[in-house]
C-alpha cells in the first residue's frame, strides 16, 4: 500500500469514527443513516437523464441518491418476485431465455 493510500485509509475511517456532536447547536441532531451500506455505485447520466432524476427528486422531496436507491432496490425486490418490469421487458426477457435454451 503506498503512503498516499495509507493516508486516505486512514483519514477515511477517521472520518466514519468522527463524533460532531460537540460541534453543532444543541437543536441539531447529527445522524450518519448511511454508515450500514459500505458500497457506492457511480453511475454516468447525460445531462437530460441527470435533470430528469433531479426533477422526480425534488417532487418527491428526496435527494436524488435516495430516490435512485429506492428505485434500484424496488426494481430488485420486482425481479426477485418475478413481476420485474414492463410487459414488454418481460416478454423479452422470456424470448432471451426460450432462445438461449434452444440454442
Amino acid at each position: 500500500m503506498s503512503e498516499i493510500d495509507k493516508l486516505l485509509t486512514d483519514e477515511g475511517a477517521a472520518a466514519e469514527q468522527y463524533d460532531a456532536s460537540g460541534t453543532t447547536p444543541d437543536h441539531v441532531e447529527v445522524s450518519r443513516p448511511n454508515l450500514g451500506r459500505p458500497a457506492v455505485v457511480s453511475v454516468r447520466l447525460s445531462t437530460e437523464e441527470h435533470d430528469r432524476l433531479q426533477q422526480a427528486a425534488d417532487d418527491a422531496k428526496l435527494p436524488v441518491s435516495t430516490l435512485i436507491r429506492i428505485w434500484a432496490l424496488d426494481r430488485l425486490q420486482a425481479e426477485r418476485e418475478g413481476s420485474g418490469g414492463t410487459v414488454a421487458e418481460r416478454l423479452a426477457r422470456l424470448e432471451r431465455e426460450v432462445f438461449q435454451r434452444t440454442a
